[in-house]
């Protein structure tokens, strides 16, 4: 061997071992930093905005496990669980958040089910270091962007059949002679090398741009699998069923694992040099897809598998979020089901800083006032708190007291240009989806209604709401409604409690305590209102003669 040729040698092994010192320098950097996030966020509100690309696969293992318990996409949009869901999520991968978000939109029935998770939920509350460290192997996992696994497992389906396995052994051979030839002869060898290189190259991205979705697959399952084992690895006295089941699945799945480690050395949320480095083999050798082609057909015929294990470690990471949120809050109790209706100082948690409120009900529930008063608000209130006790066992209160419930609401309705459907259309429709929930059977339904029938005419209006609330009541719904309609408070009180918001008009101005009270409605603020905007007081003082002939003559003129 030349001289030339130890040199160009010598060169390459001390580029290759500044390359990898370096790599290892920046991937215990990258691992430090990801230790002092997890630290600092664990107990706080999240503020993480959502791509919007990731809000499209957001919901994809909801939808794949979505049941006729699930919380509607109407009822979702009236709470707002995508903010609540933003404020939780606490997550650093693609399964925790996935979880997560199905987790809040998939009430528990089973006190025994929800009292397990609460446990498990508090485990990892008082455990920081074991929840430290399944944290960091969870942001290993990572997200994946605009794709959840599942869209990669249905995206399999479409690999056709090719013969790429064998011919893909060409690159190596290629790379090897050129290799072979540098010892006889190095001008000749170095410019084989370079030419196999461009070659090699050139063929590995047409194919890779073929296969890379299925790649992404494999690989998003082979980094479920090492979190799983790192689980595993620290045996956590509240997941020993989780466990016992995790075991059977890496069994199962652990073929998928021989070999596979090779085809993924890029990483692009560290950019580790290695990584890169490994990148470059890959292009250059193949290596990724040869063992690629080896093993796909395996990871087809485990799309079962793969999906209980994809939710089994979002689970756990969704246990995580969950008492880290609950760290966050001013206060929270564990919800009792005990078929009482009632609470103390509840709250809704996206509130900065809330008005908290009691009430007891022994039927349901008729709330009254003016706009901005907060009824509204105190319906998305027990709503979600109603949520949040049947989906993790605690409410934003010092009591909450409660039975199970299928959650509805019809609240922040609008008109549906899409299908040429005015809001009175709309907002039938959605009361129609409660009446005809109730004809199934399944537990009690809990329904908030906000203005019933607000999109039509006062005297249809009430006639309809009159006979459409009375109807839920005598099915034995649990209806929390607000309306302006103070005449509903006498059409229906054998079956409603009355509840009011109430506000003051003081040197010109309109004050809320947002408070909630026994009893009706009785006072009329609108048209004072118009006056504290700065509207005509000639306007003002005919609007509010108008009225008050109404009250005591019964018609308009």
């Amino acid at each position: 061997m030349g001289s030339e040729t130890l040199a160009i040698l010598a060169v390459m092994v001390v580029i290759l071992l500044m390359i990898t010192a370096f790599g290892i320098g920046e991937k215990r950097r990258y691992i430090a930093y990801l230790k002092s996030r997890i630290a600092s966020e664990y107990g706080k509100r999240q503020q993480k905005e959502i791509t919007p690309e990731r809000l499209d696969c957001l919901p994809a293992y909801f939808e794949k496990h979505r049941s006729s318990l699930s919380i509607d996409d109407i009822t979702a949009s009236d709470l707002e669980l995508d903010r609540l869901f933003c404020e939780m999520n606490l997550t650093y991968s693609a399964a925790g958040e996935e979880v997560l978000y199905h987790s809040l939109r998939t009430p528990l029935f089973d006190e025994k089910e929800i009292a397990r998770r609460r446990e498990q939920i508090a485990y990892f509350r008082e455990h920081a270091a074991e929840r430290a460290e399944l944290q960091l192997a969870f942001a290993n996992m990572g997200k994946r962007g605009r794709y959840s696994i599942y869209d990669y497992l249905d995206f399999s389906d479409t690999l056709s059949e090719r013969k790429s396995l064998a011919y893909h052994f060409l690159a190596p051979l290629l790379l090897l002679a050129a290799v072979g030839l540098l010892f006889v002869s190095a001008g000749a060898g170095i410019l084989a090398l370079i030419a196999a290189i461009v070659f090699n190259m050139s063929w590995y991205f047409k194919e890779k741009n073929y296969v890379q979705p299925h790649v992404a697959t494999l690989k998003a399952v082979i980094e479920e699998l090492k979190c799983g084992e790192k689980l595993l690895g620290k045996s956590c006295e509240a997941l020993k069923e989780e466990e016992e089941r995790l075991k059977e699945l890496l069994k199962e799945l652990s073929p998928l694992k021989k070999g596979a480690g090779l085809i993924f050395s890029g990483d692009d949320r560290s950019g580790d040099p290695l990584e890169i480095l490994g990148d470059y083999s890959n292009m250059i050798f193949h290596i990724d897809l040869i063992l690629f082609y080896r093993i796909f057909r395996q990871l087809q015929d485990k799309k079962e598998q793969i999906d209980v294990l994809h939710g089994l470690m979002g689970y756990v990471e969704m246990l995580i979020a969950v008492g880290s949120y609950m760290e966050a809050l001013k206060n929270c109790c564990e919800v009792s089901f005990d078929g009482k209706e009632s609470a103390k100082e509840l709250y809704h948690p996206l509130i900065e800083d809330p008005v908290t409120n009691d009430y007891s009900l022994d039927g349901c529930m008729l709330l009254t006032g003016s706009n901005a008063s907060g009824k509204s608000t105190f319906l998305k209130t027990v709503a979600i708190n109603q949520l949040l006790g049947q989906c993790y066992g605690f409410a934003c209160a010092s009591e909450f007291h409660t039975e199970f419930h299928r959650i509805y609401s019809s609240m922040a309705l609008r008109d549906d240009l899409a299908h040429s459907e005015s809001y009175f259309v709309v907002e039938i429709k959605a009361m129609r989806r409660i009446l005809e929930a109730g004809e199934e059977e399944g537990p009690r339904i809990a329904c908030y209604v906000d203005e019933v029938l607000r999109g039509t005419n006062t005297i249809e209006r009430i006639a309809a709401s009159t006979r459409i609330l009375k109807s839920m009541a005598e099915r034995g719904f649990l209806v929390l409604a607000a309306t302006h309609d103070i005449e509903l408070c006498e059409l229906l009180e054998k079956e409603y409690n009355n509840y009011h918001f109430e506000e003051e008009i003081k040197e010109g101005d309109v004050l809320f305590n947002y408070r909630l009270q026994k009893g009706k409605a009785t006072s009329r603020n609108a048209i004072k209102l118009l006056s504290v905007m700065g509207y005509d007081q000639a306007i003002v003082k005919e609007a509010e003669a108008l009225a008050e002939h109404f009250l005591k003559e019964g018609n308009w003129t």
